[in-house]
């Protein structure tokens, strides 16, 4: 083990003993996310985890990334600030010690929009740079689908922006407590309502394209069955509406977000790369780690 890499977000802790050439020598994964962790117990809910693989090395280091390190987590790491690249990152990260152990929470990224207003991201950056790090790229256009959805722009090796779309948790709320979700039964996949979702959605604002999901319900162009899946064309049709202009996306999703981006990105003619979200984790942790800690890590 050259250090562990750990991704502890809001309801999934995941964490990994890693080689310094990204081998990944074991893995533990449960539901101990921050809201499970009672009383502020961090240190102990790290050491139930990876207490063996500590034991194992008095100078094994840890890093840590995601939500652990928000104001609601175990330590709160200031955001970095960007444009930033990653040995701008990783110098922002908050060190400490854990039983006696060198440790490390990397710190998100912020940046404004045209209008002044702040966006955060926290762990997306250490994807960001991992997938770069994967595809061997320095310029790009990655999404992030999600309950809190990205698109970043990556221009030089170093985070130039980014944007987030609340669209996962938009559509939670109106499909399951709105009126616009309350004559929707199930959740189907229907291909020609997405897409119709897709094109209104990126043609129309968002206030009024979701309520077409209703109003054509009541008229009776569009079946209750297919609901759901014209409202998801809708939200995402409302982030490519907004999306930076590249021919290539890469594209950050698996299941089905990554079919549903997937198809989306293909109607307005844009490739796509897939890229795993955990594989982008550890890559982007394994270069982290090799900035901080260069004497076991080395690049």
């Amino acid at each position: 083990m050259d250090f562990i890499a750990v991704d502890w977000g809001s309801t999934r802790f995941r964490a990994w003993s890693m080689g310094a050439d990204g081998d990944v020598l074991d893995s533990v994964e449960s539901d101990t996310g921050l809201k499970a962790v009672e009383g502020g117990r961090f240190e102990a809910a790290l050491m139930t985890a990876c207490g063996d693989w500590l034991a194992r090395d008095p100078g094994l280091p840890v890093l840590m990334s995601g939500m652990v390190g928000s104001r609601a987590g175990w330590k709160e790491a200031p955001y970095c600030l960007c444009p930033a690249d990653l040995a701008a990152v990783t110098a922002d990260a908050l060190r400490f010690e854990v039983a006696g152990h060198p440790a490390a929470i990397l710190p998100g990224a912020t940046c404004d929009d045209a209008l002044g207003h702040a966006d955060v991201m926290r762990g997306e950056e250490v994807q960001i740079f991992g997938a770069a790090g994967l595809l061997g790229v320095e310029d790009a256009v990655i999404c992030i689908p999600g309950t809190h959805s990205k698109w970043a722009r990556l221009e030089g090796g170093r985070l130039a922006g980014f944007e987030t779309h609340m669209t996962g948790e938009i559509f939670a709320l109106l499909r399951n407590q709105s009126l616009v979700g309350a004559l929707a039964e199930g959740d189907a996949d229907d291909p020609a309502a997405f897409r119709d979702g897709l094109t209104h959605g990126m043609a129309a604002p968002l206030a009024h394209a979701a309520f077409a999901a209703r109003a054509d319900a009541l008229r009776g162009t569009l079946p209750a069955t297919s609901i759901s899946a014209f409202l998801s064309g809708v939200l995402i049709g409302a982030e490519l509406a907004r999306r930076p202009e590249a021919d290539e996306v890469v594209l950050m999703a698996t299941g089905i977000l990554a079919e549903r981006y997937g198809a989306a990105l293909d109607h307005v003619g844009a490739q796509v790369r897939f890229v795993d979200a955990k594989d982008a984790t550890r890559a982007g942790q394994v270069r982290a780690a090799a900035t901080l800690w260069p004497e076991r890590v080395p690049a």
